[in-house]
């Protein structure tokens, strides 16, 4: 997947956030720089960091989140 199309909730991963381990995206937009990720790793033992990526930045996808109650 890239960058563009992440949401907040999902499990991705990348080789540069947190040493490859998967991260939970807390929020995502498009900003003029590109795309704006706001991430923070999955057991929440390291503060959030905010990041501005190409949107075409691609990450693994691990969980595709929860919306509206239901887990896709």
């Amino acid at each position: 997947m890239v960058a563009i199309d992440l949401q907040a909730r999902m499990l991705v991963s990348a080789p540069d956030w947190c040493g490859g381990h998967p991260v939970r995206i807390l929020n995502a937009h498009v900003t003029a720089g590109g795309v704006g990720v706001r991430y923070q790793d999955v057991w929440a033992h390291e503060p959030a960091r905010l990041v501005t990526v190409a949107p075409g930045f691609e990450l693994v996808l691990v969980d595709g989140g929860c919306q509206a109650g239901r887990t896709r």
